[in-house]
């Protein structure tokens, strides 16, 4: 045992003739890797202090022959300074690559930062210029509807025989100018929405209210004339002794208004229109079906986005804004419920929304803390 001790301190000796010069070395290449880890974001200073390294190690070497390094003296001291030079050259390589990518990864994020800044910028003047867009909608839209009731007003007392008695050319030039104005107010509401939308202005104010009595009959009585000028047959279906939900119930005229109108527009001269109610577990399920050409299923996923023109439009209809559903959406997803569609082409078209029947239980508490005031 003694003599395989001995063994390994003899060869520890001859592989390693100088310990005190490797450990002074072995130190002398932590404190450069130390500086050069420290320094090695810039890679000029990096640079530069390796190159200096080199030049002070290599001047501790003078007339080395670095071709026949195996036949050196293993005693001799620059065999050990060589090996530690080759040791630091192998870090300093490393280093220096690091450096690299570093500074590649700086320039690049001081590029995205730049970028950034260039994005934030256009943003703000895309919203300014958003904003102004919808300051004039809103504005034209609201200077527009009023001469147009007034237009609508005087077409419909000239339909009722009340300004004098029309012929018959009269009469269906007369029923051209109504069916535009309405489609114009219509479009003109739509936009008007669309503007307090898009601006956050639209509140929802939530209240008990009955689907039927106090939202869908005022409605229906409003737009009878224009049921009856079609040959429409309205119908309203369901379980209507229990159509009270919590809602906003001026803007659930909005969602009626916009669906009863499409149905108007688009339903089979003479056809049904007809209005469903059903409890589904908490939410009232309401839907708007009528007869006339329906849609196809790929126009049915883009119906409800803004601005959506569908190809089969009524040819002898204005073209809509394109709005009504969008908004209708926008409404009905605000109260916590959903929207969609279906169709049988060249048979009929239903478009299905929910509510929640209740309100949330806090808004009870709030309500009947009121209530109680």
């Amino acid at each position: 045992m003694e003599k395989l001790l001995d063994v390994k301190s003899t060869d520890w000796r001859r592989k390693y003739s100088n310990p005190d010069l490797q450990i002074q070395e072995l130190f002398r290449n932590y404190n450069v890797s130390t500086e050069l880890i420290r320094k090695s974001t810039n890679l000029e200073e990096l640079l530069d202090i390796i190159l200096k390294e080199y030049v002070t190690r290599f001047d501790e070497m003078p007339g080395v022959d670095l071709v026949n390094v195996d036949k050196m003296d293993a005693q001799s001291p620059l065999r050990e300074k060589l090996r530690s030079l080759i040791m630091f050259a192998s870090q300093a390589v490393l280093l220096k690559e690091n450096a690299e990518i570093f500074k590649e990864l700086e320039r690049a994020n001081k590029k995205l930062k730049r970028q950034t800044r260039q994005l934030a910028g256009k943003n703000r003047e895309l919203e300014q210029l958003n904003r102004q867009y919808l300051n004039m909608l809103g504005f034209v839209s609201h200077e527009l509807r009023s001469p147009l009731i007034s237009i609508l007003g005087f077409a419909e007392l000239l339909d009722e025989g009340m300004l004098g008695t029309l012929n018959e050319e009269q009469r269906k030039a007369n029923q051209v100018i109504m069916r535009s104005a309405r489609t114009l107010i219509d479009m003109i509401k739509n936009y008007l929405d669309l503007a307090r939308i898009e601006q956050g202005e639209i509140q929802v104010e939530k209240k008990v209210a009955d689907l039927v009595e106090d939202i869908l009959f005022p409605i229906l009585e409003e737009m009878h004339e224009q049921f009856e000028r079609r040959g429409l047959s309205v119908y309203v279906e369901g379980d209507t002794d229990s159509t009270s939900v919590f809602c906003d119930p001026g803007l659930i005229r909005v969602v009626f208004t916009n669906l009863l109108s499409n149905a108007v527009k688009y339903a089979s001269e003479n056809g049904e229109v007809r209005i469903r109610f059903a409890q589904e577990g908490p939410n009232l399920h309401v839907s708007v079906f009528n007869t006339g050409p329906g849609l196809k299923k790929k126009e049915l996923r883009k119906l409800f986005q803004k601005f959506t023109q569908l190809d089969s439009h009524p040819r002898n209809e204005m073209r809509s804004s394109g709005l009504g559903l969008y908004n209708a959406r926008y409404i009905v997803e605000k109260h916590g419920g959903r929207i969609w569609a279906e169709s049988q082409p060249g048979e009929w078209f239903e478009v299905h929304f929910t509510l929640p029947v209740g309100e949330p239980q806090t808004d009870q508490e709030e309500n009947g803390n009121h209530r109680k005031e």
